[in-house]
């Protein structure tokens, strides 16, 4: 007896000592550290503006699926972001010091025979990163694409506090940045190639966003191989670069936060006022608990190390609902074309917002279709799920496949 209450005053030890710890580190990073940087006393993290997430070893999925499958060529870099994307993406950060990282993967033999001459940006939902998408973007090379998975800026081995966002446009501007220097390092063979944007949740906002910031140029600018030739003969001409957007497909994008995940409005005016010196406390629970009702989801969620399993913090809650009163007025800008899906289960995002936003979008050619009994992870994959579940992620992904099919091949 006096043996179990000896370990259990011990666990409690290492408990209270956890939390201390943990009060602060967080205490350190959210008042101490942006002010020692901003003075130049400090870089961030000490050095390592990842904040150890570069170190972390690939997960399983990765490693089996992409980088030890001889199937697979992958590719991955990591590039400076712009100055002017860090001044846009409402960041302090003296230039040279925030990089985003990203991989291509492909699968050769399937590109030679499909002949579909596009790209898929898969773009990551909030607390997680690129590599969680290995599965599909494996199936997607299969199907004769070339995948370009991006860490968003604060999330993977990209720099950046973990989920520390004070503006959604840096999350444009890094995508843009990406397309940027593949478009000037990928063989004049490449060049002019069709680029899709994928994206869940938050991925499909930076979808959405992007293809209002950044539209194709017209017909004659886009002339296969022009914008190699740029890139490579006048650097300043990357400010006037685009990528050849041709579409955009989102499942269950964050365009409007379902009740049971936006916090009360006292919560809000509490953050608005502690966000002039408390930017980066975490303060919001945001979509936890809500984005799947088999708990096999946040299981193998949080045994990922690489993802985000903390509260919403301040900076990032108010960037996220300043970026979506953007989204909506930017809206008829979106002229590609585009393909939404959303879960009428969501709890998450909302459906209805979706809805409401296909409606305001310019785009020509765009399709919306709510899918019955679907939560906010539309794609479900975790192991032991059922066939039934597997089927279910199936026809979403074959929705979304078909159309960039459709749009890859127009014009061959």
């Amino acid at each position: 007896m006096a043996k179990v209450a000896s370990n259990s005053f011990q666990l409690a030890v290492l408990n209270v000592l956890a939390w201390i710890t943990f009060l602060v580190v967080e205490g350190f990073r959210t008042f101490i550290e942006p002010l020692l940087c901003h003075l130049r006393i400090l870089t961030p993290g000490f050095g390592d503006a990842t904040y150890g997430r570069a170190s972390l070893p690939l997960s399983e999925a990765e490693r089996k699926l992409i980088y030890e499958n001889p199937e697979v060529t992958a590719v991955t870099r990591k590039i400076a972001m712009r100055s002017d994307a860090m001044r846009k993406g409402g960041s302090w950060d003296r230039p040279g010091i925030n990089f985003v990282s990203y991989s291509t993967w492909q699968v050769d033999t399937a590109m030679e025979s499909e002949k579909l001459d596009a790209d898929i940006v898969l773009l990551h939902g909030i607390n997680n990163y690129a590599g969680r998408q290995a599965e599909m973007g494996l199936y997607l090379c299969k199907q004769g694409f070339r995948v370009i998975a991006i860490d968003l800026p604060s999330f993977g081995r990209s720099t950046g506090l973990h989920c520390y966002i004070p503006s959604l446009r840096i999350l444009v501007e890094a995508v843009h940045d990406v397309l940027i220097d593949i478009m000037k390092n990928d063989p004049p063979s490449m060049s002019g190639r069709k680029v899709f944007l994928q994206g869940e949740s938050m991925g499909g906002f930076t979808a959405l966003y992007y293809a209002a910031l950044y539209p194709p140029l017209s017909a004659d600018s886009q002339a296969k191989g022009q914008y190699n030739k740029l890139a490579r003969e006048n650097s300043s001409a990357i400010q006037t670069m685009r990528p050849n957007l041709a579409g955009v497909a989102c499942a269950a994008p964050m365009l409007r936060i379902s009740p049971q995940s936006r916090p009360p409005p006292m919560v809000e005016k509490i953050a608005r006022f502690l966000a002039f010196f408390a930017g980066r406390l975490p303060m919001s629970p945001g979509v936890k608990g809500n984005v799947s009702d088999d708990i096999r989801v946040e299981t193998e969620f949080h045994a990922d190390a690489q993802t985000y399993k903390g509260w919403i913090r301040i900076s990032t809650g108010l960037a996220i609902l300043a970026g979506l009163s953007e989204i909506w007025q930017l809206a008829p800008q979106i002229n590609v074309p585009v393909s939404l899906h959303h879960g009428k289960n969501d709890r998450a995002t909302h459906y209805e917002g979706t809805q409401m936003f296909y409606d305001k979008i310019s785009s020509k050619e765009k399709s919306i279709r709510l899918w019955d009994g679907y939560e906010h992870i539309m794609m479900k994959k975790v192991k032991g799920q059922s066939k039934e579940d597997d089927d279910k992620r199936q026809a979403v992904l074959d929705a979304i496949v078909d159309f960039y099919k459709t749009q890859a091949r127009k014009g061959q």
